[in-house]
């Protein structure tokens, strides 16, 4: 009886033990009111930049996430075969203007919270859908930009809009 009790102890201490830990780790997520505002003027600029460099019309639908795409494979084609490639620092103007509209459109049609993201120890500014899920859309646009249709950002889209694969 004394050796259930005293196992009965050390159980209770560790899971004592790991709630403690869990609740002393560092958030994935915190919403954050200046990257709302900060992703609106990119949004913005993607619009501007859209219009004057691709002759593109971005109206925040969801197929005009179709569009962007668009530019962004032309962007891509270009980089592919640019001598020297333009340095990350030169392409992230253009992936923080996209990527900040394409979380806005799916903020605004979907519902979604902007903020700070954390994603393998690092913190970016990205969004947080309804359903929980962290998206760091300027880094899926660098992708894009720089590794290709792989990083498609059409078929990530409807992927984030349809949400998890239902049983």
């Amino acid at each position: 009886m004394r050796f259930l009790s005293l196992l009965a102890g050390v159980l209770l201490a560790t899971l004592a033990g790991a709630a403690f830990e869990a609740r002393a780790a560092a958030p994935d997520f915190v919403a954050d009111a200046a990257v709302q505002k900060a992703a609106e003027a990119s949004a913005a600029d993607a619009v501007a930049m859209a219009k004057r460099q691709f002759n593109i019309v971005l109206n925040g639908s969801d197929n005009s996430i179709d569009d962007v795409e668009r530019a962004l494979a032309a962007v891509h084609s270009a980089y592919a075969v640019a001598s020297p490639k333009p340095s990350d620092d030169e392409l992230l103007p253009m992936a923080k203007a996209f990527g900040a509209y394409v979380g806005e459109v799916y903020r605004k049609n979907h519902g979604a919270t902007w903020g700070i993201v954390s994603m393998n120890g690092q913190d970016y500014p990205g969004f947080r859908t309804t359903s929980g899920v962290n998206v760091w859309p300027v880094g899926r646009v660098m992708n894009r930009l720089t590794d290709g249709p792989e990083n498609d950002v059409s078929i990530f889209y409807r992927k984030l809009v349809d949400g998890p694969p239902k049983d």
